[in-house]
C-alpha cells in the first residue's frame, strides 16, 4: 500500500507489456524543443507535465481496464520510450517490453474531486527521464468498479492533441474494437525522416521564414525589467469566465474565423496596448499534425510558431482579427522546424542588432483537448456581459524558474473558458497580470455586440518599446 498526501491509500497493479518496436533514435524536433525547455526550467520542469482523464462506463471490470492500458502501452511507442545520454545530446530509446505499475484507488461514491487530486499529484512531480516510464496511470474505483482513469504525461512523450488519439484507442480497446487497426505511427520513424534529405529541405525553408520574421520583430515584447520581482519570481493567475464561453464562439461565427484566431487577436491587441509595440511577436503553439505520417502520432509534435502581427494603424478589433488570421496562417505553415536552425537564426539576428532578440511571449490554445466540460454546460440564451459577475480570478502555484516572460494559456473549464497567465514579475507585476486578463475578457465580451475600438498603443504609460 502507498500512502498519498491526501491521506488516501492505493494498491499497485503490475501491467506487463511487450511492444511492437524497440531501439534508439535521435530526438524528433518536438522532443528536442521540449528537452531544451526542460533544461532552461529546472528544477521547475514539472511545469510541462499534463494530465488527461477518462470517465469509465461502469460496465468494465478492473482486468478489462488493465488490459486496455496494456494495449495502448504496446501500441504507442512513445509510452515505452525513455532517454539515454541526458548529460549531453540525448537519444530516445524505446523498450520492447517492461512493466508499468498502475495505481488503483478506491474512492467514495460521492467524491467528484478524487481524479483532480490524483492529476494534481501526478503533474506536480518531475519525471526521471532516463529511469521512469513517461506516463503515470491511476484507476479510480467506486465500490470496486472502475469509474475513472487518470493519466499523467511527461511532455517528451506526448502533447495534448496526441493524447486525444491515445484516449480514442483506450476506448476502442475497452469496447473490443481494435481488430484491423493499422500500426500506430512511431516517433522514431519521424525522427529519421526529419534527419533525411527531404526533412532537411523543409527545415531550411522553415529557417528562412524565421530569418525573415526576426528582422521585423521588436527586440522583445517585454524589455528592460523595471520592477522588483516577486518571490517566487514567476507568478501564475487564472481567469475563469463563463462570459467568454459565450462571447468567443459568437464573435468567431460573426466574423467567419476560428475561435483560436479570435483569442490570438485579443491577446495581440491587449499586448499592443500594454507594450506599445505596433508589431506584436507571439510564439503560438502549433500542433503540426498535417502530414499523414504525423496525423495520429502520439508524441510531442507541438512547437512554437512565430506569429508576427502587423497592427500599426489597426484601430478596430475586427480588423485586428483579419490581420491575425493572415499572420497565423503564415506562422503555422512553418510551425515545424529544427530548433537548432532557429537557435542559429536567433544568434545571427542578435549579433546583427548588438543585443539579444527573442519575443519571450507565448500563447497556447489548449481548448478542445478534453480537459473541460462539454458544450452543454456553457450558458445559452444570455448576453456575455450579464455573466461577468461570475468570473473568478485565481492565484495558482508560482514557479522559481521559467524560460519565458509571458505565457498565456487558453483552456476549457466547466461551463467557462479559462485563461491562465504565467509571467516574470520583473517585467510584469502581479497587478499588471490581473489587468491583462481582465482587459482580454472585457475586449472579447464587448466584441460580442459589434466592432470595438482598440486602445492607442502604449497609452497607459507602461510601455518601453525598443
Amino acid at each position: 500500500m502507498t500512502e498519498l498526501a491526501v491521506g488516501e491509500q492505493v494498491r499497485l497493479e503490475r501491467v506487463e507489456f511487450s511492444g511492437q518496436s524497440s531501439g534508439t533514435a535521435p530526438l524528433t524536433w518536438g522532443q528536442r524543443a521540449i528537452w531544451s525547455a526542460i533544461g532552461r526550467t529546472r528544477p521547475g520542469d514539472w511545469y510541462f507535465n499534463f494530465c488527461r482523464t477518462l470517465m469509465l462506463p461502469r460496465r468494465y471490470d478492473l482486468p478489462q481496464v488493465l488490459a486496455a492500458i496494456r494495449y495502448v502501452l504496446e501500441r504507442h511507442e512513445s509510452l515505452r520510450t525513455r532517454l539515454v545520454g541526458t548529460d549531453g545530446d540525448p537519444l530516445q530509446s524505446a523498450a520492447a517490453a517492461g512493466v508499468l505499475e498502475v495505481e488503483v484507488l478506491e474512492v467514495a461514491a460521492g467524491d467528484r474531486e478524487a481524479g483532480a487530486r490524483v492529476a494534481e499529484r501526478y503533474a506536480a512531480r518531475g519525471f526521471d527521464y532516463e529511469q521512469e516510464w513517461p506516463v503515470r496511470i491511476a484507476v479510480l474505483t467506486k465500490g470496486g468498479v472502475p469509474a475513472e482513469l487518470v493519466m499523467g504525461f511527461c511532455h517528451l512523450a506526448a502533447d495534448y492533441e496526441g493524447t486525444g488519439y491515445l484516449l480514442r484507442d483506450l476506448r476502442a480497446a475497452l469496447a473490443g474494437r481494435t481488430a484491423g487497426l493499422p500500426p500506430a505511427p512511431r516517433p522514431s520513424d519521424l525522427a529519421l525522416y526529419q534527419e533525411s534529405a527531404e526533412g532537411r529541405r523543409f527545415a531550411e525553408a522553415a529557417a528562412a521564414h524565421w530569418e525573415r520574421s526576426y528582422r521585423r520583430i521588436p527586440v522583445s515584447m517585454f524589455t528592460e525589467g523595471r520592477h522588483a520581482p516577486a518571490e517566487p519570481r514567476y507568478q501564475r493567475l487564472e481567469l475563469i469566465s463563463p462570459a467568454l464561453a459565450v462571447a468567443v464562439p459568437a464573435v468567431a461565427g460573426r466574423l467567419a474565423v476560428s475561435t483560436s484566431t479570435v483569442l490570438l487577436a485579443a491577446a495581440g491587441a491587449v499586448l499592443r496596448d500594454r507594450t506599445g509595440h505596433d508589431t506584436c511577436a507571439l510564439l503560438a503553439i502549433a500542433g503540426n499534425r498535417v502530414a499523414p505520417r504525423t496525423r495520429e502520432l502520439v508524441s510531442t509534435m507541438s512547437l512554437e510558431a512565430l506569429v508576427v502581427l502587423p497592427l500599426e494603424g489597426v484601430t478596430g478589433f475586427e480588423e485586428a482579427v483579419r490581420v491575425t488570421g493572415r499572420a497565423a496562417m503564415a506562422g503555422y505553415r512553418f510551425g515545424s522546424y529544427d530548433e537548432r536552425d532557429r537557435d542559429r537564426v536567433v544568434a545571427a539576428e542578435s549579433t546583427r542588432r548588438g543585443e539579444p532578440v527573442h519575443p519571450y511571449c507565448c500563447v497556447n490554445d489548449l481548448r478542445g483537448a478534453g480537459q473541460g466540460a462539454g458544450a452543454e454546460e456553457v450558458p445559452t440564451g444570455v448576453r456575455p456581459a450579464d455573466l461577468l459577475e461570475r468570473t473568478r480570478l485565481l492565484e495558482l502555484s508560482p514557479l522559481e524558474q521559467l524560460s519565458c516572460r509571458f505565457c498565456l494559456h487558453f483552456a476549457d473549464a466547466p461551463g467557462a473558458l479559462s485563461i491562465r497567465l504565467t509571467a516574470d514579475t520583473g517585467y510584469l507585476p502581479l497587478s499588471d497580470m490581473a489587468w491583462l486578463l481582465r482587459e482580454t475578457e472585457r475586449l472579447l465580451v464587448a466584441a460580442h455586440d459589434g466592432d470595438v475600438p482598440l486602445a492607442v498603443p502604449g497609452a497607459r504609460g507602461w510601455a518601453n518599446p525598443r
